[in-house]
């Protein structure tokens, strides 16, 4: 063994040997005088009482020098230390008066709140209560859900008086100037048409119709028939001019707000105002509401639509992408705001009703109590299990590096102890033989 391994402990016997030695030598060179006796005596007592400390200490985790009587106690022991471990953790440690007493000196109100106004709490809660409650729409069955989606679009559109829903929705056609956008979108969508040649065609038969009917004597088809002749009168020009002035009109609508798009505008709400006060159209407009309520497949339909998100949401969520933000990112946003919304006046309602404070401060501190009596048990079975997987050398390892200091001074106290007493028990001895 090298110098540099050894502990003081060892040092300490392996110095007291070499002071018995000296002693001895010093006993034989000086028979009979009283300080080399003296002197042998406490070295001796030193060698001893280390020797007789080291012994115990040894026979505490293995079999000292091959002794087998009452020897390596711990690993012979090892199932009362283990049970002795638990019932120290269980009921010292974790026991129920402890608990409740911590629990007691906790202010759990004040830290959840603290900890639930932080901003990064709350977006990752917000964040979490989106995903639960999507995920929880998607979970609900399919057809339940289109019943009931069903059944209530049924009920708000047979409530809905469909005047009042026309009148709001210019209101808000107006208002947002979403107005402006729809005629400019329309007459896009109409300017290829009206550009075709189809369409010059209809134009010129329009004019010859009208003609014919307009001409219908026999002077005036006189006349028409000698303006033909002399070209005087040319349908297919006509038409030609008709559509040119047709996408002029067009181009000019489409175009930024201007004097001929409001003229437009405000003669077609003129018009639908009139049309929404005529008794007939709005029969109409009741009995095409109650046709569709009545008619159209919207069981159907939804349920369609939803296994479509359902399937498309998966295939998302596969990839790691929130489909919402990613397909409908206004409906995220509102989404996001409406659950952010909640969640302050949740959060304000807490702070300000002090009945609420106090069944959920009940609710959290009964929780956490019955948890951490749940956890004495399962604490107790943990440690059972992580001991009973140590080796007895391990296990001595454990114990050993705990208490290793003081186990060198128990030691090294036996032949400080044995120089001690050895040196009174020699004076005590030598005083005795004086007198």
């Amino acid at each position: 063994m090298i110098w540099h391994d050894w502990n003081k402990a060892d040092k300490t016997l392996l110095f007291a040997l070499a002071v018995f030695l000296l002693a001895l030598c010093v006993h034989l060179q000086y028979a009979g005088n009283v300080v080399a006796d003296g002197f042998l005596f406490c070295a001796e007592a030193a060698l001893v009482g280390g020797i007789a400390d080291w012994f115990a200490v040894t026979a505490l985790f293995r079999k000292p020098l091959g002794f087998p009587y009452h020897t390596a106690i711990l690993p012979r022991r090892r199932q009362s230390f283990i049970h002795a471990s638990v019932q120290l953790v269980q009921q010292e440690f974790f026991s129920r008066r402890k608990i409740f007493h911590h629990l007691e000196r906790m202010h759990l109100m004040p830290m959840l709140l603290g900890w639930l106004q932080q901003p990064d709490t709350e977006a990752q809660l917000t964040h979490r209560l989106q995903h639960y409650v999507r995920d929880a729409l998607l979970r609900q069955d399919g057809d339940a859900q289109a019943a009931a989606l069903a059944r209530q679009l049924r009920s708000v559109l047979l409530e809905t008086r469909p005047e009042a829903f026309f009148a709001s929705l210019a209101h808000w056609l107006q208002a947002s100037g979403r107005d402006r956008e729809v005629l400019a979108y329309l007459c896009e969508y109409l300017k290829p048409l009206a550009a075709r040649e189809e369409t010059r065609q209809g134009i010129q038969q329009l004019l010859e119709n009208y003609s014919h009917e307009r001409t219908q004597g026999g002077w005036a088809q006189f006349f028409a028939g000698l303006a033909e002749t002399f070209d005087a009168l040319n349908y297919a020009d006509a038409a030609a001019l008709l559509q040119k002035q047709l996408l002029a009109l067009l181009d000019e609508l489409s175009g930024a707000d201007n004097v001929l798009q409001r003229e437009m505008l405000a003669l077609f709400y003129e018009k639908a105002g009139e049309l929404g006060q005529d008794a007939e159209f709005r029969q109409l407009l009741y009995e095409l509401r109650d046709g569709l309520c009545t008619e159209l497949p919207l069981e159907q339909v939804i349920r369609e639509t939803l296994t479509r998100v359902r399937e498309h949401f998966a295939a998302d969520k596969a990839r790691a992408v929130d489909p919402v933000e990613e397909h409908l990112p206004q409906l995220h946003s509102r989404l996001l705001e409406i659950i952010r919304r909640e969640y302050e006046r949740t959060l304000g309602l807490v702070q300000t009703d002090e009945h609420l404070r106090h069944v959920v401060g009940h609710f959290l501190y009964d929780l956490i109590a019955r948890s951490a009596l749940h956890a004495q048990s399962l604490v107790g079975v943990v440690v059972t299990s992580v001991l009973e997987r140590l080796t007895d050398e391990q296990l001595n390892h454990l114990v050993y590096d705990k208490v290793e200091p003081d186990l060198l001074w128990i030691r090294m106290n036996g032949s400080i102890v044995g120089a001690t007493i050895g040196l009174l028990l020699f004076t005590l001895l030598h005083l005795v033989q004086l007198y």
